[in-house]
């Protein structure tokens, strides 16, 4: 067991400094422990411990997004879905493992699935149309195609 083999995200919390590496690392997951360091008047050591604390315990991931565009899948679309009582947490399971999906949530309010697809061709989105239909529990659903990405940056705060 390592030493950072007993930390749990419900058995350790967050502090000030924790939250300055976060805001670093949210501008850019690529800086270097030493950069930390410098930037936050620590010792590398404590910048290091820290970032993997925090990755180990799962309060950050760092991850990098691929452009869309760039890898022959252009167009988006939102889905709204209306599912059957019973079925909500099957059909959102589902969803998740699809490869053209890319975020799955389940809601509260009119519908209850909100779904997130990238495509190429419209011959894709209709393959994808498909593979809803045979799905069960689905009652209905509504698309959104995305005509202009304005903004597409998950940067939550931190209280």
């Amino acid at each position: 067991m390592g030493y950072l083999d007993t930390y749990q995200s419900s058995s350790i919390s967050i502090d000030e400094l924790d939250r300055k590496i976060i805001d670093l690392l949210k501008a850019d997951g690529r800086i270097t422990y030493k950069d930390i360091s410098t930037r936050l008047d620590i010792p590398e050591a404590t910048a290091r411990y820290r970032v993997q604390r925090l990755l180990h315990a799962e309060f950050i991931q760092i991850q990098a997004w691929p452009n869309p565009k760039c890898f022959g899948v252009p167009h988006a679309a939102i889905l709204h879905l209306f599912v059957e009582n019973g079925w909500v947490n099957q059909v959102a399971d589902q969803l998740s493992h699809l490869e053209e999906v890319q975020f799955v949530a389940i809601t509260a309010g009119r519908h209850n699935i909100v779904v997130d697809v990238n495509f190429g061709k419209h011959e894709e989105l209709l393959a994808f149309f498909d593979k809803l239909a045979s799905m069960s529990g689905i009652i209905r659903y509504e698309t959104q195609i995305i005509l202009r990405l304005l903004k597409a940056k998950y940067q939550y705060t931190l209280n």
